[in-house]
């Protein structure tokens, strides 16, 4: 059920996004704003059930905050618009107000787009980050208010990564909530060396394959990179698998032994990686439109 909507010269806050970063942002801000003054905009596919993740429709319903639409908050001048794992791209000119914020996962300008729970571990990134910045009508573009920068741990999975996000997404919104509210922040562009950008075209989650004909530490990020459970889970000759550990024992190079619930194998290098097999894989298959670490809007 849709609430109400109050004046639009109430409401000085919208938050648009999903999952846990959203609603403790919304749990945040009703210790400073009255429930009238804020809006949200849940992302597309919430049903307003709880999950894996809560659902940023339901905690809004029950808090009688109301759930409006793009168009609605486009309309409000000098709404403070704050994107937290939002699905839709903003058009700028449409909106009367132009405090619009974004925080995105990644270290920027690393990492633009979706897969920023992939890429990173894909690529043997030893640390990502959250980054606050402006929104323009570019992919992650706009210019940088403040990051938090955190290593990857080298057992780390997408998973992992993900929940680190939101922990450290929601860290760095309460601590620069107070200067986005009064405008006293300074930005800076962002620098062209480093910056990469990924679109859904650029990896397909529903056909992974595992190049083993690499080194032990490549097919360990391989691994990795997709393993959350929720999504989908990495095979090797069609097991799934949940984890993926790599260590500095040398056991020969491109072995390659089945031991039950594991496999023992390593690169060319020779390194023991145990890929760990999950029993019940066939629940984590997902329509490929639900891909994880999307981003741009609802990065996993």
């Amino acid at each position: 059920m849709r609430l109400e909507s109050p004046s639009k010269s109430k409401i000085k806050l919208c938050i648009a996004g999903k999952n846990s970063i959203a609603v403790n942002a919304l749990k945040y801000a009703l210790t400073l704003f009255a429930n009238n003054e804020i809006c949200v905009i849940p992302n597309h596919n919430d049903n307003g059930e709880d999950s894996w993740q809560p659902s940023l429709y339901k905690f809004a319903n029950q808090s009688n905050v109301k759930i409006a639409t793009l168009q609605e908050v486009q309309q409000i001048p000098n709404v403070l618009f704050l994107s937290l794992e939002f699905d839709k791209l903003i058009k700028v000119e449409r909106f009367a107000s132009k405090r619009l914020y974004n925080i995105h996962f990644s270290a920027l300008p690393k990492y633009k787009g979706v897969f920023t729970s992939i890429t990173p571990i894909l690529n043997g990134e030893s640390e990502s980050g959250v980054t606050l910045h402006t929104i323009n009508n570019g992919i992650d573009t706009g210019e940088i208010i403040a990051q938090r920068i955190f290593k990857i741990g080298l057992q780390d999975s997408a998973r992992d990564l993900y929940f680190r996000y939101l922990e450290e997404g929601f860290a760095l919104f309460k601590e620069k909530f107070n200067v986005l509210l009064n405008g006293e922040f300074s930005t800076y562009k962002q620098s062209p060396l480093q910056s990469s950008y990924f679109a859904r075209t650029d990896i397909d989650v529903a056909n992974i394959m595992i190049n083993l004909k690499k080194t032990s530490f490549e097919i360990h990020n391989q691994l990795r990179a997709f393993i959350f459970k929720e999504y989908q889970l990495p095979t090797i000759r069609g097991v799934a698998i949940s984890q993926s550990i790599l260590s500095e024992e040398y056991i020969g190079r491109n072995v390659f032994k089945d031991k039950g619930d594991c496999f023992i194998l390593s690169g060319i290098d020779g390194f023991k990686v145990v890929a760990y097999k999950e029993e019940s894989a066939s629940f984590y298959a997902i329509p490929a439109n639900n891909a994880v670490s999307a981003g741009g809007g609802g990065q996993i």
